[in-house]
């Protein structure tokens, strides 16, 4: 059994990245990051706060066997679809990258 890969840019996960983990992991993935890149926006119109420990900005890498059979824009609406709150919520932007296991070589 492959063992999945959690990271954050921060030790522990700030509420906004953790409510993602919660849901992305109802995707039963191999490997899901989450990474925090709001410091890179501190200033810009999606960071207001400038703050860079903000959660506005995102990176999320994803395998799961959930993504088997679906295009690329399928796996996004599901992805948009369990991150709705979030989204919502003040995360500006939502870089993904979605793979299947065979994808990803694992």
């Amino acid at each position: 059994m492959i063992g999945r890969i959690m990271a954050a840019s921060v030790q522990q996960p700030r509420p906004i990245a953790a409510s993602m983990q919660r849901k992305l992991e109802t995707l039963s993935p191999v490997v899901l990051r989450i990474i925090n890149e709001s410091q890179k926006h501190a200033g810009h119109s999606g960071n207001p706060s400038g703050a860079a420990d903000a959660e506005t900005h995102f990176r999320v890498e994803i395998v799961s066997n959930a993504f088997e059979g679906k295009r690329l824009v399928q796996r996004h609406q599901m992805m948009y679809q369990l991150l709705d709150y979030e989204i919502k919520a003040g995360v500006h932007a939502l870089s993904m990258d979605t793979k299947t296991p065979s994808e990803a070589g694992l």
